[in-house]
């Protein structure tokens, strides 16, 4: 598996979120990574295991799964535009880190 850098982005002032909640990560190959969690009413444990079984890669950060973001809108398009946002941020991210 490639390697992955993780990011964070700062909780809003009338927002208390876990970071993990707040992270994403991009691989070197490109590949963001978005908290399982995101698919909304499936837990993450059980989210992981779709991605898994379908060949996707998976990973734990801050004890929790992360999955491809491209897969999870694909899969579970509840949350397909902060999806969007956060593969966005993570594009300008990678630009200005790299």
């Amino acid at each position: 598996m490639d390697r992955i850098h993780w990011f964070a982005v700062s909780n809003p002032e009338q927002k208390r979120s876990p970071e993990w909640r707040r992270s994403f990560g991009i691989s070197d190959n490109g590949i963001v990574f978005v908290p399982a969690a995101m698919a909304g009413d499936d837990s993450e444990l059980n989210v992981m295991l779709c991605a898994a079984a379908e060949g996707q890669s998976t990973v734990v950060h801050l004890d929790h799964h992360f999955v491809p973001s491209g897969w999870l809108k694909r899969e579970f398009p509840k949350h397909f535009e902060l999806i969007e946002i956060i593969e966005a941020r993570a594009q300008l991210t990678l630009a200005a880190a790299f």
